[in-house]
């Protein structure tokens, strides 16, 4: 019988750093941290320039810890959104990425992200396991989905939503209505996610977020 992981809602995790967010996310966290009335702050990641526009597309974001810890953790060391859109870098967690490399290809024009995924080693759980995880590993190449099945299911999800917004990107750049280029210095910005609505105005039904923004006018 294998052993799963068990989140223990100590909260460490909301208090451990800034939270990296798919494009879309930034906007549903930002929106609803207005409509709740709570502080809110990110952080720009990963962009490419767009030679057109001339502005630099925004691939990534961090959200940034308020006071010490998120700003939609509770006393009780609950997720105040819970129940509205919790973002897939929460649920996959533990099992994160330690790193995302994209990867932009002038001569095909596509651009695409490889993520590779480790345990954090700062929740609690994971250091109490950490025998176990590690028998796990010698003898398992399936560890993550045995260990922590849902959490894993989270960042497959991230994984396949990172690269369809990228997908869709790659295919404006084919069709000539954007030119990526290294990131410029200075260049004013746009989210992906911003500029995908326009020319694809059900992205949000693409990425299943569309009963997230019902949810959000009942606020």
């Amino acid at each position: 019988m294998y052993k799963r992981f068990k989140c223990i809602l100590c909260g460490d995790c909301c208090r451990a750093s800034p939270i990296s967010l798919l494009p879309y996310e930034e906007t549903i966290l930002r929106l609803l941290a207005g409509k709740l009335g709570l502080p809110y702050k990110s952080r720009i990641g990963y962009k490419v320039y767009d030679a057109r526009r001339r502005v630099n597309i925004v691939l990534s974001y961090a959200m940034e810890l308020i006071d010490g810890k998120c700003p939609f953790l509770t006393k009780r060391n609950l997720c105040l959104i819970n129940n509205i859109y919790k973002p897939l870098i929460c649920r996959s967690y533990p099992y994160v990425p330690k790193q995302v490399r994209y990867t932009i290809s002038t001569d095909y024009k596509i651009i695409f992200a490889i993520a590779d995924y480790s345990l954090s080693v700062k929740c609690p759980v994971i250091e109490n396991d950490k025998e176990y995880i590690s028998s796990l590993m010698q003898n398992t190449i399936n560890w993550p989905q045995i260990y922590l099945p849902n959490e894993y299911k989270a960042a497959r999800e991230m994984e396949e939503k990172r690269n369809l917004l990228l997908k869709l990107l790659s295919d404006l750049w084919r069709k000539g209505i954007v030119d990526l280029k290294d990131e410029k210095p200075n260049a004013s910005v746009i989210n992906l996610y911003d500029l995908l609505r326009i020319y694809y105005p059900n992205l949000p039904y693409i990425l299943e977020i569309d009963k997230i923004y019902k949810k959000m006018k009942n606020l």
